[in-house]
């Protein structure tokens, strides 16, 4: 890389420069090479799309809603006794009778 210089600092270093403002990376040449590369202002901002936090599980199909919902103890114990995903497996049976009940 011509032209780069590596510079070296303690920690206290870093701190006392950055309280005074200093800042070791020339910001305008990277505004100036990326400005002059138009891909790379959209490969940034896919980037930047990727790596954003988002919270809890991502949503996948149909959004879903949380209730409360009273079965006879035999139906839950049924659905129990197919093993893990069970709630998945009451929500598909829920949707075929909604399905064949309610034509589209």
């Amino acid at each position: 890389m011509t032209g780069s210089k590596i510079t070296s600092l303690t920690s206290e270093q870093m701190r006392r420069a950055r309280a005074q403002g200093q800042s070791g990376t020339d910001w305008e040449r990277v505004r100036r090479t990326v400005l002059q590369d138009a891909q790379a202002v959209e490969e940034t901002q896919a980037i930047a799309v990727l790596i954003e936090r988002k919270r809890g599980r991502p949503v996948q199909g149909e959004p879903k809603t949380a209730i409360s919902l009273r079965v006879p103890d035999s139906v839950l114990a049924a659905f129990k006794a197919t093993g893990p995903g069970w709630q998945s497996r009451m929500t598909d049976a829920l949707g075929d009778w909604v399905r064949t009940r309610h034509p589209a």
